[in-house]
This record gives structure tokens, C-alpha cells and sequence, in this order.
């Protein structure tokens, strides 16, 4: 059988030699090769790489120009001007009227505008700290050696699948059942064990009693959104030389003592990734998402103060507005964390 297929594919290999050495295919590869071995005479090498680069990254600047370069001026000018349609999209110049109402006017049922951000930015503030911890304590107990080790490292990636935009959709079906089981479950563990009332009997202050039993009422949020941070930290913590952990054991340091002395400085320039992964991740998950998506004006309005406005111009300020407060958000936990980072090479 293998000597069949061997002679078979020579003689298909000869049979493309001779079609290819035909004087058909002489005359159209000198055809089609004619302007190329122009431009190679009169180009230079370095010159034709600088044009294919160009040739290659066309694509990538067409796609940035198109879907994000325009819509990004676009938003801008939207966020100060009356935006209407007629025969086309018009934008009237209103200033800072849109960032007005959207502070002052804008509301739902749910709550205002103010509110529900004032809400996100203190939940992400609060989250930041406990997912990052969290995160880096699985990722070590995780790089440790145990059965079913890969097993368990999916089970923690899990939550990332199942959080993601068509899972959401298949379960809005779901949601009163999950919100009954979640309730039924909150309910059984608050008569089982008060958290917080432990807390305050082992005479911890009510400022960290508060912050602990905030984050253990969503201790299911903080897991469903630490898969991608345990994954870095995973892979921080397997990059460190091998070597160090030998020395530290030969001179007796305990595994506490490793943890705080090679583990935490290694991988601590990769909490600014996984910090910046978590303000984005919470603020794209939080309820102001769909407060700006969902949001309508009760009616075009009219006052002496901001003048005429529509739902176009106010979304893109409250749009504008929330990416601006994360910006803000994202560059201080910058400043904070890389005061404490390690870089091994310096």
C-alpha cells in the first residue's frame, strides 16, 4: 500500500514538472513575472521590504481608521452637540449641555445617573484589592503539585467561558430561577453562620468588618471574575527561576518566607495587567453599562439653560464620562501599584 501512494505521488510530482516546464507555462510565468523583475532592478531591497510591510499592515490601518478612528471623533462631537435626523445625521453645537443633564436630569426607576456611577466606581474600588489577593492565592495553590491538578486549574478558567456575551444570552432565560436558588442559598448560610457578626466578636475594626462582609456577600462575582488574573498570575509564578526556590530551601526559608521574599516580588509587575483586566472587566460588567445602552429621554427638551437635546448627544456624554472616570481610575491603581512592583532585571 505505501509503495501504491509512493508512485502515485511521483507521478503526479511529474506530471506538475512537466506542465510547469511546458512552453504555455514558461510564456505566462515571464508574463507575470515581468513587472516584479522590474521593480526589483529598479527598487532596493530594503525599499521593497518597506512596501510590502505597508501592503501588509493596510488591512490593520483600514479596519483602525474605519471602525474606530471615525467613530471616536464622531463620539466626541456627539457628546457636545444636538444630535437629530434629518435626511441625514445633523449635530448642533450645545456645549457642555449634554454632561449637565446627564449629571443632573438623567434617570430611571433603577436610580440616577450619579448614582448608579458614584455605585460602580465604589464596587470596582472595592473589588480591585480582593480580586487581585484572591487571584494570586489561587494561582499559587494551584502551581503547587496535587492530583488533578489540570482539572481544577479548568474548573477556575470556567467562570471566564461562562461569563462570556452568548452564554449571557442563553441564560436570561434563566434569570429569576438563578436569582430564587441564589436567595434560597444566601438564606440557608446566614442561619448557618453570620460572617459578620464574627467578625465584630474577634473585635476587628467596623471599617474592615464592612469591607470583609461586602466581599464574602459576592464572594461568587469575585471567583466568576478572577479566571483571567489567576491565568497570569499562574503564568508569572511559573516563570520564576527555579533556582532561587533551591537556594532558599538550602538556607532554610520556610514556604512563608519564600511566598513574600521570591513568590509576591516576582510576579508583582504582573498585577498591573491584571489590575488594568479588572477595572475593565468590572466596569463593562456593571450596571452602568446598561444604564447608558438602555437609557431614552422622557421627550426632546427644551429649557433656557441647556437648550434643545436629544438621546444621541446624551449617551455619548454619559458614555464619554464613564470612560473617562475609568481612564482616571485605571492611571491611580497604576501609580499606587507600581510603587510596590519588582522588576528582576534592574
Amino acid at each position: 500500500m505505501k509503495e501504491f501512494f509512493s508512485n502515485l505521488r511521483n507521478k503526479i510530482n511529474a506530471f506538475f514538472y512537466r506542465v510547469g516546464q511546458s512552453k504555455f507555462m514558461i510564456k505566462v510565468k515571464s508574463v507575470l513575472g515581468y513587472i516584479p523583475e522590474k521593480i526589483a532592478d529598479n527598487i532596493s531591497f530594503r525599499t521593497r521590504k518597506k512596501i510590502w510591510g505597508l501592503v501588509f499592515i493596510l488591512p490593520l490601518l483600514i479596519g483602525f481608521v474605519y471602525f474606530f478612528a471615525i467613530p471616536f471623533v464622531r463620539s466626541v462631537q456627539f457628546g457636545f452637540s444636538n444630535v437629530y435626523n434629518d435626511n441625514g445625521i445633523k449635530a448642533d453645537w450645545v456645549g457642555l449641555s449634554n454632561y449637565i443633564y446627564a449629571f443632573t436630569e438623567a434617570a430611571t426607576t433603577a436610580g440616577s445617573f450619579t448614582e448608579i456611577l458614584v455605585q460602580a466606581v465604589i464596587d470596582i474600588v472595592s473589588d480591585i484589592p480582593v480580586i487581585l489577593i484572591f487571584s494570586l492565592l489561587v494561582a499559587v495553590v494551584l502551581n503547587s503539585k496535587f492530583k488533578g491538578r489540570a482539572f481544577v486549574r479548568a474548573i477556575f478558567f470556567m467562570p471566564v467561558i461562562f461569563n462570556s456575551q452568548a452564554i449571557d444570552l442563553a441564560m436570561t432565560s434563566a434569570t429569576a430561577l438563578q436569582a430564587a436558588m441564589e436567595a434560597v442559598t444566601n438564606d440557608l448560610f446566614s442561619q448557618m453562620f453570620s460572617f459578620e457578626d464574627f467578625l465584630l466578636n474577634a473585635n476587628i475594626p467596623i471599617g474592615g468588618v464592612t469591607f470583609l462582609s461586602n466581599a464574602s456577600a459576592k464572594i461568587y462575582d469575585i471567583i466568576s471574575y478572577s479566571g483571567v488574573q489567576i491565568l497570569i498570575f499562574l503564568s508569572a509564578i511559573q516563570s520564576v527561576p527555579k533556582h532561587l526556590y533551591e537556594a532558599a530551601k538550602i538556607e532554610g526559608a520556610t514556604q512563608y518566607e519564600m511566598f513574600w521574599k521570591i513568590t509576591f516580588p516576582m510576579v508583582s509587575p504582573m498585577m498591573l495587567t491584571a489590575a488594568v483586566y479588572t477595572i475593565v472587566d468590572s466596569f463593562l460588567t456593571s450596571p452602568l453599562v446598561n444604564f447608558i445602552s438602555a437609557y431614552s429621554m422622557p421627550d426632546t427638551i427644551d429649557t433656557e439653560n441647556l437648550g434643545v437635546l436629544t438621546n444621541y448627544g446624551v449617551n455619548a456624554a454619559m458614555s464619554w464620562i464613564f470612560c473617562l472616570i475609568s481612564i482616571i481610575i485605571i492611571g491611580i491603581t497604576l501609580g499606587v501599584l507600581s510603587k510596590a512592583v519588582f522588576y528582576y532585571d534592574e
